[in-house]
């Protein structure tokens, strides 16, 4: 079976799988006497047994997941979201499907999907008439997509290849091997949970697949259901299945017990424990969700850019949010709970325009400001960091490869935990095994509290390096000031389309050798600009070229230098970028009354133009060619069919900006 790249693995035990087109994650059972009776759960059985029968043994993998919902029922609830489907292929309308089931599973580096639907489906496209084993059928191919479908009877079966379709066509009608039949765990699970409205069967023969919080314990098959009891009201369970009774203990009942801590729930959770078998259950209070997504969180935290370390505190104002019960809401510093009775400030709720506080005493560089809102929908945050972009002047010595560091700002620090650092690349800002060594530290004060004024300096720094000002550490992430070394010299360039020339200008406040310079092309249209590695060849003509020394501003011109190419001037002792261009060229633009305006700079083929317009609905994009012929000129004109235009961008050949306009631009 053809399979796909996988896009990402099991979140957690309890997790289920990111299923196509499935706008839902959870599941429930419940007792099938609180809602229909035995009947409507035996008629749910036979159901979801017919459209189990459609998935294919050859989807099965290391771990796979099986999913059904009955949307006629699960939309009886009242949802805080829209619970259908968000996405289908075939122009497939969500309203029509009456049940969703979806097989995905998971493979060392592969992945692969089965989505059977059933209800009133109708797919875009005309369809092929196709038979495998004996089965008529017929086939819809996405013309956007790689998803094929197939319908037969009174079921369409999505999947990503010809193969797989065949599979779930035969196995379908009894004519081939089914999922189920590859693990008797999945009947046992959908059998104990027949009468649930959503439920989610995860099976997996991967040895860490544990139930979260433990240590141990491997899990034979773990199960979401969900029920609808009422409008308001969905009945959810999580089940673990575990090959032997003696793996259930205290540690773990406790654990299943928490994957239903985040929601909002009537009462506490029950567990039960039969044999193996751990569920936990509870009741999804949905109006208290709804509640809490109306309800706008405080948030968008704002500390004044001058902080006076005179002050008893430091004022944060909340920008947006709806008033809330200090008690639902926790302060952290640095990941840590903060005294409430300091940052709430008196107030008995916070919204939009209120302040709280932080005492000046636990103030420091690079401070983590967290608030955090647990409510019935879970929770959420807002933060913020101060300190963390303190003013450093850098002046650097190309002469004795040194650089002078001086302190700008107000707020004294302690010197101790300052670190000077130098790196031959640009510090990753993410934790990895591999993150570079600063090849130069320094701590130049030590002892000693740092003011306004008070200069050190970093020795063995050369043109290309990133300088981190580290507090308490020295790396990126613990930056408050950050400065990268740049060669000598400045660089205009200006490039004449119409002759293909580049001239490339150096202006120099020192004598230098004029072969320390080197202008690299580099034709890869892909080629990175900003960062550190420098790609391409030397031009054919060099300053090295004209003269022995540089002073002042020289000029060289590069002829045959194609469209679209990246064009560097590189310190060549440290192979450091001194300036980068793109040899482009450049239409000036004017916006008047639904019209654009080529009112100067080069004239280009409307064959290679495309424009691209923004608007309050969105964004388009035509060929030049459809509005205009010839070359596109200083004087012409055409018109843009749009609501409340924006702005608007001419893309020359693949894609290369060489033109925009705004109203007020």
């Amino acid at each position: 079976m053809q399979q796909c790249p996988r896009r990402s693995l099991l979140g957690g035990l309890a997790a289920t799988a990111s299923l196509v087109a499935v706008g839902t994650t959870s599941a429930d059972e419940s007792d099938d006497a609180t809602r229909t009776g035995d009947a409507d759960a035996a008629s749910n059985a036979v159901a979801i047994d017919a459209e189990l029968e459609a998935l294919p043994a050859a989807v099965a993998g290391e771990s796979t997941t099986v999913s059904h919902i009955d949307y006629d029922r699960w939309l009886e609830a009242d949802h805080p979201h829209d619970p259908r489907p968000t996405r289908m292929a075939f122009g497939v309308d969500a309203d029509a499907i009456e049940t969703m089931t979806t097989a995905y599973s998971v493979d060392e580096d592969f992945a692969s999907t089965v989505v059977v639907l059933t209800g009133d489906v109708d797919l875009e496209g005309d369809p092929t008439s196709r038979t495998v084993a004996g089965v008529d059928y017929d086939r819809h191919e996405a013309p956007d997509e790689d998803e094929l479908a197939a319908v037969v009877d009174d079921i369409v079966v999505v999947a990503d290849d010809a193969g797989t379709i065949e599979h779930a066509v035969a196995a379908s009608a009894g004519e081939g091997e089914q999922l189920l039949e590859t693990d008797s765990r999945f009947e046992t699970a959908f059998e104990q949970f027949a009468g649930a409205d959503n439920v989610t069967v995860t099976i997996t023969d991967d040895d860490d697949h544990v139930v979260p919080g433990t240590d141990d314990a491997t899990v034979a098959y773990t199960v979401r259901a969900m029920t609808v009891l009422d409008a308001d009201t969905i009945e959810t369970v999580v089940a673990f299945a575990f090959d032997d009774d003696g793996e259930v203990t205290d540690d773990i009942v406790e654990a299943v017990e928490g994957e239903l801590a985040y929601m909002a729930t009537s009462d506490e959770p029950t567990v039960e424990v039969d044999g193996s078998l751990v569920t936990a259950t509870a009741e999804r209070d949905l109006a208290a969700e709804r509640a809490a997504r109306e309800h706008d969180s405080p948030g968008s935290l704002r500390a004044d850019r001058d902080i006076d370390p005179d002050d008893e505190y430091l004022e944060i104002e909340i920008g947006r949010g709806d008033p809330t019960p200090i008690e639902d809401l926790t302060l952290e510093l640095d990941d840590e709970v903060y005294d409430r009775d300091i940052w709430a400030d008196g107030h008995g709720t916070l919204e939009a325009g209120d302040t709280i506080v932080v005492d000046m005493d636990d103030v420091e560089p690079n401070l983590s400001i967290m608030l955090r809102h647990d409510h019935a929908a879970g929770g959420s945050g807002s933060g913020t960091t101060i300190l963390n972009n303190l003013t450093f002047e850098f002046d650097y010595d190309h002469d004795d490869d040194s650089l002078a560091v001086t302190y700008g700002d107000e707020f004294p620090l302690e010197g101790d935990h300052i670190t000077l650092a130098a790196y031959d690349e640009r510090p990753f800002v993410g934790r990895s095994e591999d993150e570079p060594e600063p090849h130069a530290t320094a701590d130049p004060w030590t002892g000693q509290t740092v003011t306004d004024g008070d200069a050190g300096a970093l020795e063995d720094v050369s043109p290309g390096d990133h300088v981190v000002v580290g507090w308490q550490g020295r790396t990126h992430r613990d930056a408050i000031g950050s400065y990268r070394v740049s060669p000598p010299g400045d660089v205009e360039f200006e490039y004449e389309y119409d002759d293909r020339q580049l001239s490339a200008t150096l202006s120099l406040e020192d004598e230098r050798p004029a072969d320390a310079y080197e202008l690299r092309i580099d034709d890869d249209p892909n080629g990175a600009r900003w960062d550190d590695e420098i790609d391409g060849d030397p031009a054919e003509t060099q300053w090295s070229d004209e003269t022995d020394t540089l002073s002042g501003e020289t000029t060289i011109d590069v002829t045959d230098v194609s469209v679209g190419v990246t064009v560097d001037v590189v310190w060549v002792a440290d192979d450091a970028r001194v300036a980068s261009t793109r040899a482009l060229p450049s239409v000036h633009l004017e916006y008047d009354d639904g019209a654009i305006e080529h009112v100067g700079g080069d004239e280009l083929p409307v064959s290679t133009l495309e424009v691209r317009v923004w608007g309050d609905d969105g964004d388009s994009e035509f060929a030049l060619e459809d509005e205009l012929s010839g070359e596109f000129e200083a004087g012409d004109r055409f018109d843009v069919d749009v609501d409340d235009f924006r702005h608007a961008t001419l893309v020359y050949g693949d894609d290369h900006s060489v033109g925009f306009v705004a109203p007020d631009r």
